[in-house]
């Protein structure tokens, strides 16, 4: 491993051999985002392309110069010879390989690297507008300037960053937390010939109920969660599973009625339906994710509901368990 003792007064420059490549451009990130400690202040490192090195120039004499070169020159960052991508090189050599939070990255560099698919569909707007397909873009528009290109593109890898360390980190020690806490809780109901796995959580995440539904958290096929401070409530569904919430709606928007001394009268069909009804306008049932939402992150000004947290889940429940003798 290289140990040379870099400047942090001269600012660093990365070298890549040919205009940026999703694989290098990833690899551009993490070592933005992870290199700090081998390479100080590389976070605010320029880009330059240069197809090869000078004679006498190696990785390592680069370095004495804050100048990194990868995909070139056969230093430890360059693939060329290797059963590796460049982006899995930099994580290797950050310490970072494993982190599963860049598990989707490393999986995308290495399969547009290696297969040239980086975007999988043929379809001609996928592959427009997948991230490849704009990187091309972004390079047939700006054939002398890979410093735009990069910073076009390093906003996105972030963004996609944060969201995969809040799946894969962050959720899953929340609803620990939230267990402990007495915040958390799991039921099963009879849906059919099914059981249906029922995840209850207060947590202002939006993206917890994404999580709770996922194959790395508990699976859940119905989500029910409640805002922290308020008593904004919300059900969610797996929408593959086509689960009938039209009872369960029914049922809220009843007890919403009898809380407000409102007679609904007792029509199924009116109670049930989609969309919302004038009487309970702060409910809407949602047919595009099959859900039932009473406000959101994005909509906090929406009337709270007047049913108290373990009522609520107490009605769930029953209109679920209700469509087997519906």
């Amino acid at each position: 491993m290289y140990a040379t003792i870099v400047s942090v007064e001269k600012q660093w420059k990365m070298l890549l051999p040919t205009r940026p490549q999703p694989d290098t451009i990833v690899a551009i990130f993490l070592l933005k985002k992870f290199g700090a400690k081998k390479f100080p202040d590389i976070e605010n490192a320029t880009v330059e392309v240069r197809a090869q090195l000078e004679n006498n120039e190696t990785f390592e004499s680069l370095l004495k110069q804050n100048i990194l070169a990868i995909d070139l020159g056969g230093g430890p960052l360059d693939h060329h010879g290797s059963d590796y991508s460049t982006t899995e090189l930099v994580a290797r050599y950050l310490g970072v390989y494993n982190d599963r939070s860049l598990q989707q990255l490393l999986a995308y560099t290495n399969r547009d690297d290696k297969q040239g698919k980086g975007t999988v569909s043929r379809d001609p707007l996928d592959r427009a507008f997948g991230l490849s397909g704009l990187i091309a873009s972004l390079n047939k528009a700006n054939p002398k300037n890979p410093q735009h290109v990069v910073d076009s593109i390093l906003p996105l890898l972030e963004a996609h960053w944060q969201s995969a360390q809040e799946h894969h980190v962050e959720l899953p020690a929340e609803v620990e937390r939230k267990r402990a806490e007495g915040a958390y809780e799991e039921f099963t109901v009879t849906y059919g010939n099914k059981k249906l796995l029922v995840s209850c959580i207060v947590s202002d995440k939006p993206a917890m109920p994404t999580y709770l539904r996922s194959m790395s958290g508990p699976h859940a096929d119905v989500v029910i969660q409640k805002s922290e401070k308020t008593n904004h409530l919300c059900v969610l569904t797996k929408q593959e599973h086509k689960i009938d919430l039209s009872i369960v709606a029914a049922l809220i928007r009843l007890r919403e009625g009898e809380n407000a001394g409102i007679d609904l009268g007792n029509d199924p069909v009116y109670l049930g339906q989609t969309g919302r009804i004038k009487e309970v306008e702060y409910w809407y049932y949602d047919p595009a994710t099959n859900s039932l939402l009473n406000g959101g992150s994005h909509s906090d000004k929406v009337t709270p509901s007047s049913i108290e947290w373990e009522e609520f889940k107490k009605i769930v429940r029953a209109g679920l368990e209700a469509l087997n003798i519906k």
